[in-house]
């Protein structure tokens, strides 16, 4: 496949405005599943019933005893940063974390919810810029979902310039 026609690629509309992407009909889940099954991603599908059960879930996708010698993941925001940034790929270098029924989590604490996708977007990127695709897709029965700024960055100064006193 060539540069010009990476727009054809299965994956692109779950890249192409950042890494989380939101489903409310299953059929539409199911099949974005399947695309990214077909090229080779790691599909890892993780049922949102309670917080307890999503973190335990997850942090055992992401392999947590191994990482970082304790289990379960407890929720910790900066711990799922971590993790994340420090995760395993597949050989294919791509993995797809499908989250079913995500609006039970965001009902018991909309803040939690909406900052472990942003958690998930912004090491997204990173992983992108190493050639390591990630991407989140998100299934709720609720149909008016929102996710707010997720793995929003501000401009940085160059590294000549970073400290105030290199600017005066």
């Amino acid at each position: 496949m060539t540069e010009s026609n990476v727009e054809d690629r299965a994956d692109w509309p779950f890249l192409r405005h950042g890494a989380t992407t939101l489903f409310w009909r299953k059929h539409l889940f199911e099949s974005a599943k399947a695309d990214l099954l077909s090229l080779d991603y790691n599909v890892v599908a993780i049922k949102c019933a309670t917080i307890d059960q999503f973190t335990a879930d997850f942090g055992d996708a992401l392999g947590w005893e191994k990482q970082f010698g304790y289990s379960p993941w407890t929720g910790n925001l900066d711990a799922l940063n971590d993790g994340l940034r420090h995760m395993e790929f597949p050989p294919s270098l791509a993995v797809a974390f499908a989250f079913e029924s995500y609006h039970l989590i965001a009902a018991q604490d909309a803040l939690f919810a909406n900052a472990v996708l942003d958690v998930i977007e912004h090491q997204a990127r990173d992983h992108l810029v190493a050639g390591e695709r990630m991407v989140a897709l998100v299934r709720t029965d609720d149909a008016s979902f929102t996710a707010h700024n997720l793995g929003t960055r501000g401009a940085t100064w160059n590294a000549a310039e970073w400290m105030d006193a290199n600017r005066r």
